[in-house]
């Protein structure tokens, strides 16, 4: 990754800062800016994913309530399992994304 390729303005940092040190400074400086920068990716990476799994969840958990309704009106009698059906998927769902 060049240095060049990393937004490092606003903090006082440019790369003709980098370029006003001496090499070895620039080196460790440089693997810092990836480290930082690479961990910044994953970050954002990670709570895009966890956004999709919550989306995905809410989307499911609404359909099978939508089910579970339509189900209780042509057989009732089941009613209660299927809320505890759909509870659990819920349940497991939320915990999914907890983990995440």
């Amino acid at each position: 990754m060049s240095s060049k390729l990393v937004p490092l303005s606003g903090n006082g940092l440019s790369p003709r800062s980098l370029e006003q040190m001496s090499r070895p400074m620039q080196r460790q400086a440089t693997r810092e800016i990836e480290r930082v920068v690479t961990q910044g990716l994953v970050v954002n990476t990670r709570e895009q994913v966890r956004a999709l799994l919550t989306d995905t969840a809410l989307q499911n958990a609404g359909a099978l309530s939508a089910l579970e309704e339509h189900l209780i009106q042509i057989a009732p009698l089941g009613a209660s399992r299927y809320q505890h059906i759909v509870d659990a998927y819920a349940l497991g769902a939320a915990q999914t994304i907890a983990r995440w």
